[in-house]
């Protein structure tokens, strides 16, 4: 099975190319340019490099969410319009637990978190003591100092040997994280921080096995909490 995973949850853009277990291609930009400029020559980039076609995939990946709200929404428009015009089948994958995935086998509580902003964080805490992740805790918008002591909470609980951070909601909160973690703390190296595409290809090829498509008219990204402009109006204040 060919599966084209496209993320564009975070200030990452992302593209892979996976054929069951071979990893094909990979593309990874974390910089300035806006996902909107970007991101679709990146999925003809990747393709054509590959010399192939939308009509060589079997199906489609995208992140869910958690994530930048305007990401979230141009990553899923982009995989809803491909789908349509190629009749693929999408699945759709948590971002935090992409993120997770960068890591397999370890002995630690591996938590995944992305800057929310309004100092908060999207978190979840995950066992990847096997080669997936599995989700121990609740996506969540919370402080971090909430998230370090429900990571303390469950390492004690189940007995993991430390706790991983990773995501970038890791940097913002660094002092405070070293502070409430202590000598639990586990930091990786900076390229298995971010969210791969081919992590997400990964997940979503389990998925696909298994026939958990999602239904494309209707999929919408998993915001965990409203937006700036929907917490306004809320408010009264627009």
């Amino acid at each position: 099975m060919l599966i084209l995973a496209i993320d564009s949850a975070t200030p990452v853009a992302g593209v892979a190319l996976v054929n069951d277990d071979n990893l094909i291609r990979e593309e990874f930009i974390n910089y300035k340019l806006t996902h909107s400029e970007i991101l679709m020559p990146i999925v003809n980039e990747v393709l054509q490099g590959c010399e192939l076609s939308l009509a060589d995939v079997d199906a489609l990946a995208v992140t869910m969410g958690p994530g930048s709200f305007t990401g979230l929404r141009i990553g899923m428009a982009a995989v809803k319009g491909l789908s349509l015009a190629a009749d693929l089948p999408v699945i759709g994958i948590s971002t935090l637990e992409v993120i997770a995935h960068n890591i397999a086998y370890s002995d630690t509580l591996v938590c995944s978190l992305l800057n929310a902003r309004r100092q908060e964080v999207y978190a979840a805490c995950y066992d990847n003591r096997g080669c997936y992740p599995q989700r121990l805790s609740e996506e969540m918008a919370c402080p971090p100092e909430a998230l370090a002591w429900q990571a303390i909470g469950l390492r004690d609980e189940l007995g993991f040997n430390g706790i991983t951070l990773l995501g970038d909601g890791y940097a913002p909160y660094r002092d405070l994280f070293k502070l409430e973690l202590g000598e639990r703390l586990r930091v990786v190296p900076s390229h298995l921080m971010l969210p791969r595409a081919s992590a997400l290809a990964s997940l979503a090829m389990v998925k696909a096995t298994r026939g958990e498509y999602e239904n494309t008219v209707n999929m919408r990204p998993r915001y965990i909490r409203l937006s700036e402009a929907e917490r306004k109006l809320g408010k009264g204040e627009v």
